[in-house]
């Protein structure tokens, strides 16, 4: 499971380039499926910190539903800020924060 956390971090980083709408469909798909998948795999853990960031991010980037920024900068920065996210979360995956 780390290494989905990690491929998510790295499409996450790639979106803060400009790059054609297609991708951030793709992205969107990606990254509540993967949020989704940890949070699940996570679910023994209870209410956790983790599964609150990424059920967080799983609504956010979630393509059925579509919260609409209008502006690109707004997203660089999410997009940004939930790959290093995603990428603590690989760095520190297996261990939790018990709220």
């Amino acid at each position: 499971m780390k290494w989905l956390l990690i491929v998510g971090g790295i499409f996450l980083f790639i979106g803060i380039a400009n790059l054609p709408i297609g991708y951030y469909t793709f992205l969107r798909i990606i990254v509540t499926i993967i949020a989704v998948i940890i949070m699940i795999a996570e679910r023994s853990n209870g209410l956790s910190f983790w599964n609150i960031v990424l059920l967080m991010i799983a609504v956010l980037f979630n393509p059925f539903i579509l919260i609409y920024l209008h502006e690109k900068e707004t997203w660089k920065i999410i997009d940004l800020i939930c790959g290093a996210l995603f990428m603590i979360k690989a760095s520190t995956y297996g261990k939790s924060i018990s709220i």
